[in-house]
């Protein structure tokens, strides 16, 4: 199996592990797809750049990431390998991005234009079975999930239970990128790994 069929092989599978779709539904999906390579240290999408394509990352990470006035940087973001990566507001909006994605690993993405993968949604039902049910994985209850955790836990707490989701993410990432992520500083995370040893 090359890289390429592996990779659209992982997409069919994340797709499947929200609900099932006919292999005609998959087909229609596949030949809208196209391949994408990112250097690590290069943006995909920048600041105010309308997005016209959904991702799907086969291998490598990306950061979505912006700045306030004064210059800090803050991680929105963080997309692994078998996951939906893009600026989602901008694509459903059709407006600017508030943020710009930029690949912290060499990175391999499949691409969908966003109309055809929106045209498909409405065309087949079990597409739009998917669409619905992951929209209500990630953008309602992760997002509760997350914004209540900000609330009721400490940042240690919220850094192990980051460690428990992605338990290889140090080795990939350096700890300011974890840090501003988890909306500490890095100074704060140092200090936490320190009092956990």
């Amino acid at each position: 199996m090359n890289s390429k069929t592996k990779y659209l092989e992982a997409l069919k599978q994340h797709i499947n592990s929200y609900s099932k779709i006919s292999e005609e539904s998959w087909n229609k999906i596949e030949n809208i797809c196209t391949f994408k390579e990112l250097r690590k240290g290069k943006t995909l999408l920048y600041l105010g750049d309308v997005a016209h394509e959904h991702y799907f990352v086969g291998k490598g990470l990306l950061r979505a990431y912006f700045s306030d006035i004064e210059g800090n940087v803050y991680n929105k973001n963080l997309f692994l390998e078998n996951s939906f990566a893009g600026s989602t507001v901008s694509l459903l909006q059709n407006q600017p991005s508030e943020f710009c994605i930029e690949a912290l690993e060499e990175t391999t993405l499949i691409v969908m234009p966003y109309q055809a993968y929106r045209a498909l949604i409405n065309e087949c039902a079990d597409l739009k079975d998917f669409y619905i049910v992951y929209l209500e994985q990630n953008w309602v209850i992760e997002k509760e999930c997350i914004e209540v955790a900000l609330v009721l836990e400490d940042a240690t707490q919220r850094y192990l239970s980051y460690l428990k989701k992605y338990p290889n993410i140090e080795n990939r990432v350096a700890q300011h990128h974890i840090a501003s992520h988890l909306g500490i500083t890095p100074t704060q995370l140092s200090r936490i790994r320190k009092n956990l040893k």
